[in-house]
């Protein structure tokens, strides 16, 4: 009873860390061709934001009016630095908004908090899904001049208005914050075929462990 139970566990394991190398491969394609189409979109022309036409990854520009204050989301930059990425809010009509992400500060400026202008402005960058908040992130506290995440049904509340589910990254300097960092697209990793390749090697390596042992 108990060589069939190890038989059948051995299995199992062996069934598992195969199932789970075959399912790397397959968000190794979706990560490769999602990273496509972003360079893709990159590189074409922006478009004009339409409310009933747009996609994640499109290359747009909007035009509205920026509401006063700015926001910081704590964010660990590419280089492996602690700092904030800074989001406006952007007015495009009477009922709708969108965040827009500005750049990357080392530290919180007190001249980036408020913006000091009425008019209309333009910008232009990708639009990127707007997440929500991630299973280990903190969450916001008011005694902290910074959020942790940009809570969409809340400021959705305070503002009386509705957001767009993405957040435009400016692929340009900003214009008015010149020592803002990080105005590239954002870069997404892909580690998915390393990842396979442990799930197959340990699979292997129970493989011939069971092997032996059976002989034995």
């Amino acid at each position: 009873m108990k060589k069939l139970f190890f038989n059948l566990f051995s299995i199992l394991i062996i069934f598992l860390l195969l199932s789970l190398g075959v399912w790397q491969l397959v968000r190794l394609q979706w990560k490769q061709d999602l990273i496509f189409e972003i360079k893709n979109s990159a590189n074409k022309k922006a478009k004009a934001f339409q409310s009933h036409n747009h996609k994640n990854f499109q290359k747009v520009k909007l035009k509205g009016k920026l509401l006063k204050k700015n926001y910081f989301i704590y964010r660990l930059s590419e280089k492996g630095k602690y700092g904030f990425d800074l989001l406006s809010v952007l007015q495009l009509d009477s009922s709708n908004l969108i965040l827009i992400k500005r750049g990357w500060a080392r530290k919180i400026d007190n001249s980036m908090k408020l913006n000091n202008t009425e008019e209309t402005l333009m910008f232009e960058g990708v639009l990127y899904p707007l997440k929500e908040k991630g299973l280990f992130t903190p969450d916001n506290s008011s005694k902290e001049n910074f959020l942790y995440y940009f809570d969409k049904q809340k400021f959705e509340q305070e503002l009386n208005n509705k957001f767009y589910p993405y957040i435009l990254v400016q692929d340009k300097k900003d214009l008015k914050f010149s020592n803002l960092e990080n105005k590239q697209i954002v870069k997404i990793s892909n580690n998915h075929l390393q990842y396979a390749v442990t799930w197959f090697v340990l699979a292997i390596g129970i493989i011939i462990a069971f092997w032996f042992y059976k002989r034995k």
